[in-house]
């Protein structure tokens, strides 16, 4: 065995077939001397903190850290220079110079208020670096009824727990039993740093990891930080809930991947404390929102009063009044944002409202109302994207629970929807886009004709809209007085107007009571030609 690796005692100590004799001066060992009194076995070295500054490790790291950012402006500033900018991260790394650069301030203002500070993209690769060599040490620790920020954890599998609890301790509905939520009050403004770095640093050996942790730790944000956003946010956020009027050493960033992974090391004190001191069960936790199950109700509210004096004297927290919840279980859950019930799930009200909310706005920056008689829907590409995520967002928290009576009264009242967007399965499909693999200028023309079989077609080459040899299109041509092109061989267009008559047009058509849409030209070519895209249609209200 090699003098590098850690050594401890034998289980076996009485055997001397165990007994070695090691030098640590050159390294060399033997098991000349088997009488001797010194018994030990060779522990393998920690080779993980060995590699934990290596170039191999700081690039692993960066590709994880611009998984799903790498269209970020940070992420490609970062990538133009990258050899170097992760060189000089190892250097600084190895020769402890590293100290967090300015961070990002901006505030979310749905479901409410919050003030996020979003640390630099290459903070966030050092973030990467820490959480990944710690979190092999503190997931074993952790419960395994802690479902916030954890691998193969999270909301639905919370949810779904708590479910299986509730079947489990009411015997499937036949027993009453009484549930009691808890939430701390302002939890990452209320962190002790000191209490933090104490936790961290009483199970992590290697001092790199531990200075590593300390940087992050006691770096305070608010001391060189660029604001995005209204400066008058600032001022509507409660003190106690800001990271600007903390006191002492308190508070860690909302935003950033080591505070939500430093909120599971802070509150897993107070998981041992319930499972293995007051023996709870029914218990699972998800950040700082908590909940216990008991069929004795004077049992929860003696347990509320040992926690209370637990997080005052071990953490320096305190529960929050205003969100404390004690009933019986058949009323209903309100967790993680669903109404969790024994047999059935629902999507909590506020859930559903911002959706409500949200699904307003868009509507409003699609669907144009002033044009009366008509409707004019707009196809502006990067709301439409904006709307689909959203959609899918929404979506797929709604199907973790019975749902389905709620989806299709969404797409009933928001009936703009059904003009973009068809609902499978509870799955969102867009139908707004245009598939890629048209090869021609003839078949592109075909598909708008097919798609928008009921509306008269303005469709643009150039600086033109063209018509061409169909029954439908003479006509339109009637319709609008045109007169006939010189025909072009390849294209055989033999009505159109300029793009610049384009609104004289348009309302001679609105005049004779049709349905419109238009079809621009992109600038740039796919698969030979041109791209075309529907820019708005125009529908009246009747045809609604």
């Amino acid at each position: 065995m090699q003098s590098e690796n850690y050594w401890s005692s034998t289980t076996y100590a009485g055997n001397t077939n165990n007994a070695w004799n090691v030098n640590m001066n050159n390294g060399n060992v033997n098991n000349d001397n088997k009488d001797n009194n010194n018994y030990v076995w060779p522990v393998r070295g920690d080779n993980d903190a060995l590699r934990l500054f290596s170039f191999e490790n700081i690039y692993r790291q960066y590709l994880k850290c611009r998984k799903n950012k790498r269209g970020t402006i940070n992420s490609l500033k970062f990538e133009m220079n990258c050899e170097e900018n992760l060189v000089d991260l190892q250097r600084e790394l190895v020769d402890r110079t590293y100290y967090p650069s300015r961070s990002v301030c901006f505030m979310v203002t749905r479901p409410k208020l919050r003030e996020i500070f979003a640390a630099d993209f290459r903070d966030r690769i050092f973030h990467h670096i820490l959480v990944d060599y710690i979190e092999r040490i503190w997931e074993p620790k952790f419960i395994f009824d802690s479902y916030a920020c954890r691998r193969k954890k999270g909301i639905h599998l919370g949810v779904r727990r708590l479910q299986d609890f509730l079947r489990e301790v009411t015997q499937n509905g036949s027993r009453e039993v009484f549930y009691l939520q808890l939430d701390i009050e302002n939890f990452f403004m209320s962190i002790d740093k000191d209490i933090l770095y104490s936790l961290i640093a009483h199970r992590v050996r290697d001092d790199r990891v531990c200075w590593l942790a300390k940087t992050l730790i006691y770096h305070d944000c608010t001391k060189d930080y660029v604001l995005k956003g209204d400066r008058g946010y600032l001022k509507k956020i409660a003190p106690k809930k800001s990271l600007f009027y903390t006191e002492g050493k308190k508070g860690l960033p909302i935003g950033n991947l080591t505070s939500q992974f430093f909120a599971n090391v802070y509150l897993n004190e107070l998981d041992q404390f319930v499972k293995h001191q007051m023996k709870c069960r029914y218990y699972l936790r998800y950040c700082d929102d908590f909940v216990m199950l008991s069929e004795d109700r004077d049992k929860l509210l003696k347990w509320k009063g040992e926690i209370e004096r637990f997080l005052a004297d071990r953490l320096k927290l305190r529960l929050n009044e205003k969100r404390q919840s004690l009933q019986p279980v058949s009323n209903g859950i309100n967790f993680l944002g669903y109404i969790v019930r024994r047999n059935y799930t629902l999507v909590r009200k506020r859930v559903v409202n911002n959706l409500k909310f949200r699904l307003s706005d868009f509507e409003g920056k699609l669907i144009k109302k002033d044009h009366c008689p008509y409707l004019k829907v707009i196809y502006d590409y990067r709301t439409l994207e904006k709307l689909r995520a959203t959609l899918a967002s929404y979506f797929g928290h709604f199907k973790w629970a019975d749902s389905y009576r709620l989806q299709m009264s969404l797409m009933r009242r928001y009936g703009f929807l059904k003009r973009f967007f068809t609902l499978k399965d509870g799955i969102i499909q867009e139908n707004y886009s245009v598939p890629g693999n048209i090869s021609s200028f003839r078949l592109q023309y075909r598909y708008f004709k097919r798609r928008f079989r009921e509306d008269v077609l303005l469709f643009q080459v150039g600086r033109y809209y063209e018509f061409y040899r169909e029954k439908s299109e003479y006509e339109i041509a009637r319709m609008l007085g045109l007169q006939h092109l010189r025909e072009n061989s390849a294209r055989k267009a033999v009505f159109g107007f300029p793009v610049r008559l384009e609104k004289f047009y348009v309302n001679r058509l609105k005049a004779h009571g049709r349905s419109i849409t238009i079809v621009g030209e992109e600038d740039f070519y796919l698969s030979g030609i041109k791209t075309r895209v529907p820019t708005y249609r125009l529908v009246p209200c009747w045809k609604n």
